[in-house]
């Protein structure tokens, strides 16, 4: 211990912090090793013939190289237009839930009316539902609607949701009062204040949304599968999944996986770009009730 005026400094033995933190750093190191291991095992497989996919014992690195399973996959489903529409539908929703979401999440947050808390109190109560309870009902509406195998029908129904406007609700609540109160004085309408001042700050919270809400509908399988009779309008997913359907006892994996490599591609670069107001997002949706 050395003391210098009124400060002390507590002398560490040297090595004593590394030692203490080791324990945790290798178990850093072995989760994301663990986390990791799928997607590189499914980039390696989609470089591998057929018979090097499914050999015991295990052949970790392909050899030779190829590419042809990317060229098949592409020629056995149509890989252009299941793509497309599922980037038609995963935009298409999240561009709407982070419109729905954010109006919500503004009213419940700043804007005063008769029931708001029982309203939102009822809200927060619909996410005990599973969601499983809700597809009869859908369904039924869709038909009735229908919008049955249209894409339309697989956006609508997802294009608002709880989860997004608690989030957004949070984090509205933590921009100050007085700013929204300096705007009303200027002339701004609650669509101006909305879209001129809450949205600019709340980038990190819809930045979280927007990645947890693409990457839901990217990954959707259950309810294109329920809606979606015609191939054009398979999503990628569901296009990948019936590839083998008529020879279940063929599977070709050395194929899929190559099919699901280019499916991963989108969410990874869309993270990527993203990340940064997504950690952030994280932290500060839901600072303040």
């Amino acid at each position: 211990m050395t003391t210098t005026g009124r400060k002390t400094t507590w002398l560490m033995p040297p090595g004593v912090n590394v030692l203490t933190k080791a324990p945790i750093y290798l178990a850093l190191i072995a989760g994301s090793t663990i986390s990791i291991f799928p997607f590189v095992w499914m980039l390696l497989t989609s470089f591998k013939e057929r018979h090097q996919a499914i050999t015991l014992p295990i052949r970790w690195v392909p050899d030779p190289w190829t590419l042809q399973n990317y060229i098949d996959i592409w020629q056995g489903i149509d890989l252009a237009r299941n793509f497309t529409n599922s980037v038609l539908v995963s935009l298409s929703v999240t561009a709407l839930m982070l419109v729905t979401c954010s109006m919500a999440g503004y009213a419940f947050a700043k804007k005063q009316f008769w029931g708001k808390e029982a309203l939102f109190t009822l809200l927060i109560g619909t996410m005990t539902i599973p969601g499983f309870v809700m597809l009869v009902p859908l369904f039924l509406l869709i038909i009735n609607l229908g919008w049955y195998d249209e894409l339309v029908g697989v956006v609508i129904p997802f294009s608002a949701g709880v989860f997004g406007i608690f989030l957004l609700r949070q984090f509205i609540s933590t921009i100050p009062d007085e700013l929204l109160d300096a705007a009303r004085i200027d002339g701004a309408s609650d669509l101006d204040i909305w879209w001129r001042i809450v949205i600019p700050l709340c980038r990190p919270a819809l930045a979280t949304l927007a990645i947890f809400t693409f990457q839901g509908n990217w990954n959707a399988f259950l309810w294109p599968l329920i809606l979606l009779d015609s191939k054009d309008r398979w999503t990628l997913m569901l296009a990948l999944v019936r590839y083998n359907q008529d020879i279940p006892m063929q599977i070709e994996w050395a194929r899929l996986m190559a099919g699901v490599t280019i499916a991963v591609l989108p969410l990874m670069i869309i993270f990527l770009f993203l990340q940064r107001y997504f950690f952030r997002g994280l932290t500060l949706g839901a600072v303040k009730g």
